[in-house]
């Protein structure tokens, strides 16, 4: 009776422990790549520009699925050399390496390689795909048509849903002025924009694949050999083509950041990269 007892406790002991080795299981088939958008104007890489952009693709294979997790451009961080500045200002003075050395130390991750892509060289890309379909309101209606001056044969009649072509999605995804949200706002179009490319990637072959990244790559920096391209884009269209899902996340999430400045006085957003760096690899580790 004793020892059946005995046996009971130490199940009831162990349950709790096996359940939270269960939930915090890591998942190691997670390949990271930092992809970072110069948001201006020129046909080509500045190199003394801002990455207003800086979004981490995690290709994951586990779970089957690709997430896409936006770092606000006016997020505090601490550069190498331990000074605060803003994080879309990493690569402007300490390039490739600089960034994602900062995004890895506080968010506990390892990133493959990274990839710098003038905008402008996108628009192609997005009309080779066939545009996309999305829904917009008054203000970012007013907000495309003051970014193109009214300008464009295929300027939207007015809020509702829209057909894109790659110049006008790209005056959805700059638009900053739009009431409410801010930076928060305007990552999430971005997001909404690469979600539909994303699904219509699905329908491509491996060649045509290439294909689409041999039109924006003229517009891009990288510090990947081309075993690494290749390799990326292999593990991408295998996820792709086996029906992979597309997840959004951002940093920093709600209830973990507030309102401050860093340096001259310049607004910026405290983030408490602790708390990010826990709820970001809550997603990775769970389905």
């Amino acid at each position: 009776m004793l020892k059946r007892f005995i046996s009971l406790l130490l199940l009831l002991l162990l349950l709790p422990c096996a359940a939270v080795m269960e939930e915090t299981e890591v998942n190691t088939q997670l390949t990271h790549y930092l992809l970072l958008g110069q948001d201006g104007y020129a046909e080509d890489i500045v190199e003394d520009a801002r990455t207003d952009t800086i979004v981490i693709v995690s290709l994951d294979e586990k779970y089957n699925r690709v997430i896409m997790t936006s770092v606000l451009r006016d997020s505090k961080i601490k550069n190498p050399n331990g000074n605060d500045t803003k994080a879309n200002l990493l690569y402007r003075y300490f390039g490739f390496d600089g960034v994602i050395a900062c995004l890895e130390r506080e968010l506990g991750i390892e990133i493959k390689g990274a990839v710098l892509v003038n905008f402008e060289h996108v628009k192609p890309v997005i009309d080779a795909l066939g545009g996309v379909d999305i829904e917009i309101t008054e203000a970012e209606y007013l907000a495309i048509r003051n970014i193109l001056l009214g300008k464009d044969p295929n300027m939207p009649k007015g809020p509702g849903m829209t057909h894109m072509t790659g110049r006008i999605a790209l005056a959805y995804m700059r638009a900053r002025q739009t009431g409410s949200g801010g930076d928060f706002s305007r990552t999430e179009r971005q997001r909404k924009v690469v979600g539909q490319l994303f699904d219509k990637c699905r329908d491509l072959s491996l060649f045509e694949l290439v294909s689409v990244y041999n039109q924006v790559s003229s517009g891009m920096k990288m510090n990947l050999s081309a075993m690494d391209i290749l390799g990326a884009l292999s593990k991408g269209y295998g996820l792709v083509a086996g029906g992979a899902s597309f997840e959004e996340f951002s940093i920093p999430q709600s209830g973990t950041y507030s309102y401050g400045t860093v340096g001259d006085s310049s607004s910026a957003l405290n983030v408490n990269w602790k708390s990010n760096r826990t709820k970001f690899h809550e997603l990775l580790n769970n389905p």
